[in-house]
C-alpha cells in the first residue's frame, strides 16, 4: 500500500510539473506569426497574453463530428509539392486576422492545399477554391473575420453542416 501512495504522488508531481510547463508552446509576436505562416510552417495558437500570441507545433487537423458526405469533399487529394505562393499569402493574411481578433486556430499545409481549424469547423484552400465545413452560415464566428480574403482568392463554398 505504501508503495502505491508513492507511487501516486510522484505521478501526481510529475503531472502537474508537466502541465504547468508544456515544452512545445512559444511565445511569439504576431509579426513573427505571420512570417512563419507565409513561409510554410504549421502552426497552432493554443493561447494570448496581451500582444504575445502562444504557438504550438500541431499534429494535425482533428476533423470532429461531421457528416461522411461533408468530409468526402475534404479528403487530402495526391497532389505533390508545397502550397502555392498564393496560398500561402492568404493564410498568412487569414492568420493575421485572425490572431488580431485574438481567435484560437491551426494551421496545416499539404501538397496544394492549406487547412485552417478554427472552433468548430475548418477551411480548406484547394487550388480551385474554398471549402468551409463544420459552419451553419457565412455569419458565424470568424467567417465575417476573412470572408473578404477568403473570396478574393476564388469560390467559397459552405458544406452542409451535420445533422
Amino acid at each position: 500500500m505504501a508503495r502505491y501512495v508513492r507511487y501516486s504522488l510522484s505521478m501526481y508531481l510529475l503531472m502537474f510539473i508537466f502541465n504547468s510547463n508544456p515544452l512545445d508552446v512559444e511565445k511569439v509576436s504576431l509579426p513573427d506569426l505571420v512570417a512563419r505562416v507565409r513561409k510554410g510552417e504549421n502552426v497552432e495558437v493554443v493561447g494570448y497574453e496581451g500582444d504575445v500570441v502562444f504557438v504550438e507545433r500541431p499534429k494535425g487537423v482533428v476533423k470532429g463530428d461531421f457528416a461522411q458526405e461533408e468530409l468526402s469533399e475534404l479528403r487530402k487529394r495526391k497532389p505533390r509539392g508545397k502550397p502555392t505562393e498564393e496560398q500561402l499569402e492568404l493564410a498568412a493574411e487569414v492568420a493575421k486576422r485572425l490572431a488580431e481578433a485574438k481567435k484560437l486556430f491551426k494551421i496545416i499545409f499539404g501538397p496544394k492545399e492549406v487547412t485552417i481549424r478554427t472552433g468548430t469547423g475548418f477551411i480548406r484552400v484547394v487550388e480551385d477554391g474554398v471549402k468551409l465545413a463544420g459552419f451553419k452560415s457565412l455569419e458565424e464566428d470568424p467567417i465575417p473575420l476573412v470572408i473578404d480574403v477568403l473570396r478574393s482568392y476564388g469560390e467559397v463554398k459552405l458544406l452542409r453542416p451535420l445533422k
